[in-house]
């Protein structure tokens, strides 16, 4: 197997294609991070600074943040939803038992965030049978 000396140290192939890839990659991250690093001291130097301060908006951080490979900067939201639903097979003694059970047991579930039901009716309850 041919072996390769560099700056005093001898190294069969596979450890020199080891050592290669190592540095290749050592480069490649300070590139990356150069670019890192000139992106963002653009960013301030090309801001506004009135007495050593500078206002930045949430869009222009994530302009930046997604330009240098981060996820952007989350918000959150208030929305107001109108749902219609159809309940079916509901066991009930009589209507109004109907009624009041389903307001009671119908729940909504959005996985990240807070539900508030502020106004549910019930309306047309109707024997199947």
């Amino acid at each position: 197997m041919d072996t390769i000396t560099v700056d005093g140290v001898t190294y069969n192939e596979i450890e020199f294609r080891q050592y290669k890839n190592a540095h290749d990659n050592t480069a490649t991250m300070k590139e990356l991070l150069n670019g890192v690093r000139y992106k963002v001291r653009d960013f301030f130097s090309e801001l506004e600074w009135q007495d050593g301060q500078a206002t930045v908006t949430k869009s222009e951080v994530n302009e930046l943040l997604e330009s240098i490979g981060c996820d952007a900067l989350r918000s959150t939201f208030r929305a107001t939803v109108n749902i219609t639903a159809y309940v079916m097979d509901y066991e009930a003694a009589n209507e109004d038992d109907a009624t009041i059970c389903i307001a009671d047991d119908i729940s909504l579930d959005i996985g990240t965030g807070t539900i508030e039901i502020s106004n549910l009716e019930v309306d047309e309850v109707e024997d199947e049978n």
